[in-house]
C-alpha cells in the first residue's frame, strides 16, 4: 500500500482558498485539490490525515470534508494525537513522530506500507525529510510538488523508522 500523508492548511488550504470561507471555516483551492487527485491516481495511494484538522474529528466526517472539496482519493485513516509531559504541562510531539507512531501501528496490525510521502507545510518531520513535500501557505499544493510527491512515492528507497524497519519497493 502507498500513503499520502495529509496536512490541509498549506497544502490544500492555501492563502486564496483562506479568504474565499464557506461560512466560517476555509475551503480547500481546487488547483492545489487537482494536484492531489493527480496524485492519488496516478499511484494508487490511499490518504491519511495528517492535519491538525484531524483533532476531534472522526475519520468519516474527515472523509466528507474532503469529498466536499472534491478530492478523489481514498481516506483510510488519521494520524494518533501524541502528547508527552513537559513539567507541569502536556505538549504535543512532532508530526513525524506521529506518523512514525502510525506506520509501526500499521505494520503490527496489517503489513508493511510499500511506500508513503507527507505533504506539508510544515518542517517538524524528524527522520522523515526524505519523503516530506514541503509546500507553502502561499501557494499549496503545486504541479511541481505533485511531480515530486509521485516520485517519491513511486521510487525506491529503504527507511528505518524507530527501530522497526519499513521497505519501500
Amino acid at each position: 500500500m502507498k500513503v499520502v500523508f495529509l496536512d490541509f492548511d498549506g497544502v490544500l488550504v492555501n492563502r486564496t482558498s483562506w479568504y474565499i470561507r464557506s461560512g466560517m471555516q476555509a475551503t480547500a483551492d481546487l488547483p492545489c485539490v487537482a494536484a492531489l487527485n493527480r496524485i492519488t491516481d496516478a499511484t494508487g495511494a490511499s490518504i491519511v490525515v495528517s492535519s491538525s484538522w484531524r483533532i476531534g474529528t472522526p475519520v468519516i466526517e474527515l472523509r466528507e470534508l474532503l469529498s466536499r472539496w472534491g478530492v478523489t482519493g481514498k481516506v483510510i485513516d488519521r494520524t494518533p494525537i501524541i502528547e508527552t509531559k513537559r513539567g507541569h504541562i502536556f505538549v504535543g510531539v512532532t508530526r513525524g513522530k506521529e506518523i512514525c507512531k502510525w506506520l509501526e501501528k500499521y505494520q503490527q496490525i496489517r503489513g508493511e506500507v510499500e511506500s508513503f510521502v507527507i505533504l506539508d507545510d510544515d518542517s517538524d518531520m524528524d527522520e522523515l525529510c526524505d519523503r516530506h513535500v514541503k509546500t507553502t501557505f502561499e501557494a499549496g499544493l503545486t504541479e511541481a510538488d505533485a511531480n515530486k510527491a509521485i516520485a517519491i512515492l513511486n521510487g525506491s528507497a529503504r527507511l528505518s523508522i524507530t527501530g522497526a524497519s519499513f521497505s519501500t519497493k
